[in-house]
């Protein structure tokens, strides 16, 4: 498996990194103030991995639903939810008929608990049948097919805009073909990217993908492991999105306006700051996969206020989950 390399000391410069477990909504985002910017025109809530379970284990559908529901309370009302990803939780290792079932009860629950128009981030627990070995690999819904069969998409990435900003959504997920995964930003989506960027560079621009591209939290443990050697940091690919250099190079090329990339897969909370990029990693909806907080960071979502000046405001909600566990 492809590992993630950066020096200890490149990773240090130029970087400025929060993050923490958290009980009650904790500011993440601008730097000038705790309100958020003025001139908001856009609200945007960012909730990620919520893993819905067959048979409603875990009372995963209970909690999707009160996660819904806080965030329809949320004042002043969001004009949109983008979801990081991993709608569902054992889709790797269903057949197809279970599956869809899985899947449309995620979409009806989603439906029938929120108005807000959702856009949606493929996630690697939205793959389906990868590690069933029984399953039919030439099978349209085999794999990214049933996501993007159910959700209408001719692609897994796709951007629109919307309140003044760009929205980029990547699926940065790559299926190996033993049914494990890596983190990889593909050449065909980082030429979408680019052209999209250079039509007009100048737009605030916020970019989603499932992996993160930039992380700290598996080099303290908090959510898997690295090695290190000698003065070199390593992080399974499965972890970080190995190729994140390649994404940065496409900043550097078209000088766009870029001042989110978000991301969800590690349960946690945390903003790395580079280069005036926040790069944000939203905790997630089920916390532990469903078994309470995850090491701190309490079932949540972020809530983002997007300036037509390119500032952002972001908060992390927790919406007061019991755990049935």
């Amino acid at each position: 498996m492809a590992k993630l390399q950066i020096s200890r000391r490149a990773f240090i410069s130029r970087t400025a990194i929060l993050a923490g477990g958290l009980t009650a909504g904790v500011r993440i985002g601008h730097v000038r103030a705790a309100d958020p910017p003025n001139g908001v025109v856009f609200r945007v809530i960012f909730a990620t991995d919520s893993h819905l379970m067959v048979n409603n284990q875990l009372r995963s559908e209970d909690g999707l639903v009160a996660a819904l529901s806080m965030i329809g309370s949320v004042k002043p009302k969001p004009d949109l939810i983008l979801f990081g990803g991993d709608l569902t939780h054992e889709s790797p290792h269903l057949d197809f008929p279970a599956a869809e079932q899985l899947i449309d009860r995620f979409l009806k629950l989603w439906k029938d608990n929120t108005d807000l128009p959702t856009f949606f981030t493929f996630g690697n627990h939205d793959l389906v049948g990868t590690q069933n070995a029984s399953v039919n690999r030439g099978d349209p819904r085999f794999g990214k097919g049933l996501y993007r069969m159910r959700l209408a998409l001719d692609h897994n990435f796709y951007a629109f805009r919307k309140g003044g900003w760009r929205f980029i959504v990547l699926d940065n997920v790559l299926s190996e073909p033993d049914g494990s995964y890596i983190g990889e930003f593909v050449e065909e989506q980082l030429a979408f990217m680019r052209a999209e960027l250079r039509l007009d560079p100048q737009t605030p621009t916020l970019l989603c993908g499932h992996i993160p591209a930039v992380s700290v939290l598996p080099n303290l443990s908090v959510c898997g492991d690295t090695k290190t050697t000698g003065t070199n940091i390593q992080s399974p690919a499965s972890l970080l999105a190995h190729n994140a250099s390649d994404l940065h190079k496409v900043l550097e090329e078209t000088k766009a306006n870029v001042k989110v990339i978000l991301a969800g897969h590690l349960h946690h909370l945390e903003q790395i700051r580079i280069d005036g990029i926040s790069y944000i990693n939203g905790g997630a909806i089920c916390g532990n996969w469903w078994k309470g907080a995850h090491k701190g960071c309490a079932e949540g979502f972020v809530v983002l206020d997007l300036s037509t000046d390119g500032s952002v405001a972001a908060e992390y909600r927790p919406y007061g989950w019991k755990a049935a566990v």
